[in-house]
């Protein structure tokens, strides 16, 4: 045995490595589970795969959700940080928020992902050369072609609802943008505020009488009840648009939005390099690159829409029985 330790020893000071600092640690807050952020995590999680960190080998890797309460979140974060996480991942903002403290004082390395405004959601001063130790992946895209997409759909809509929590910074932003591009569409937004996720069954009744349809932009309170609202909009006929691709299986009529498994593995990537030893504050904030078209014509059925054909032919995920397929674009 003292052989063998004797070895061991001699070759780590070969190496200069040390065998504790081998396994890295990366430990994910994620605000609540739903499809998108379920989808982050797990190309978080794969894109570390890639980049060599391997679970249980040099990877030691956690995933907690604080189920939409920001005081656990905030319970999270400082574990974590107890824990010497050599690089700490808020997804969503309520989680990146109880992270950027301890960032900025030098505790943990912050990786945010899925965040509409990281600049208004206080995460970063500024999109390049933060200075805080704090970086990560924006899943904003612009609004306007999501509302193109809609009018295309139903070209008599004149009222869009929208659901979300005043108290998530990101949900803000999005019903500002959403508000500043309805005009030029003809569109009135009609709005219901929620705090919790028990919140959202009655102000999804409430909108589907009241107006078109509904849309939920990327607010987590309403995506971690979202089943609720599709059966509001489809027992009063209204379809329900989401720019969470990864939600439309679940019921919505379409979604136009960021691959967020793709979202996960840029993540990684940004995570890897500050694992390999990378200037966190080098590293400006990524946005998607692209939109994808998912539409279900299980719902388009269920509520007896014929959709046009220049929506279906620009498809990149067509859902029809209850299974997800890919279509090749020409």
């Amino acid at each position: 045995m003292k052989k063998l330790l004797a070895v061991l020893l001699s070759a780590t000071l070969a190496t200069g490595i040390s065998l504790a600092d081998e396994m890295k640690k990366v430990y994910v807050n994620q605000i609540v589970e739903h499809p998108a952020l379920d989808a982050t995590a797990k190309g978080i999680r794969d894109g570390l795969k890639e980049r060599g960190y391997i679970e249980g080998e040099n990877l030691d890797f956690i995933v907690e959700s604080a189920q939409a309460n920001v005081a656990l979140a905030a319970q999270i974060s400082t574990k974590f940080v107890a824990q010497n996480a050599d690089v700490t991942v808020g997804i969503g903002t309520p989680s990146a928020q109880s992270l950027v403290k301890p960032a900025m004082e030098g505790k943990t390395k912050m990786v945010f992902s899925s965040i509409t405004d990281p600049v208004g959601a206080s995460l970063v001063p500024a999109l390049e050369n933060g200075n805080n130790n704090v970086t990560g992946m924006s899943n904003y895209v612009d609004v306007a072609p999501q509302l193109a997409m809609f009018k295309e759909v139903l070209p008599e809509m004149k009222k869009i609802g929208f659901i979300y929590n005043p108290g998530e910074a990101n949900s803000i932003t999005q019903l500002k943008d959403l508000e500043k591009a309805a005009p030029d569409f003809g569109l009135e937004v009609v709005t219901q505020s929620v705090n919790r996720t028990a919140d959202v069954p009655q102000a999804a009744t409430r909108l589907a009488n009241q107006t078109d349809a509904i849309f939920i932009y990327g607010d987590n309170t309403a995506l971690a009840a979202l089943e609720s609202i599709v059966i509001a909009g489809i027992k009063a006929g209204k379809p329900v648009f989401v720019a969470d691709t990864d939600a439309v299986l679940s019921g919505p009529l379409a979604a136009l939005g960021p691959n967020q498994y793709q979202l996960g593995i840029d993540t990684a990537e940004m995570i890897a390099d500050v694992l390999d030893g990378k200037d966190i504050n080098t590293i400006p904030v990524g946005f998607p690159d692209k939109m994808e078209l998912v539409i279900n014509m299980d719902t388009a059925n269920k509520l007896g829409l014929t959709l046009p054909s220049e929506v279906v032919e620009a498809a990149a995920v067509i859902i029809k029985d209850g299974k997800a397929e890919a279509v090749q674009q020409n």
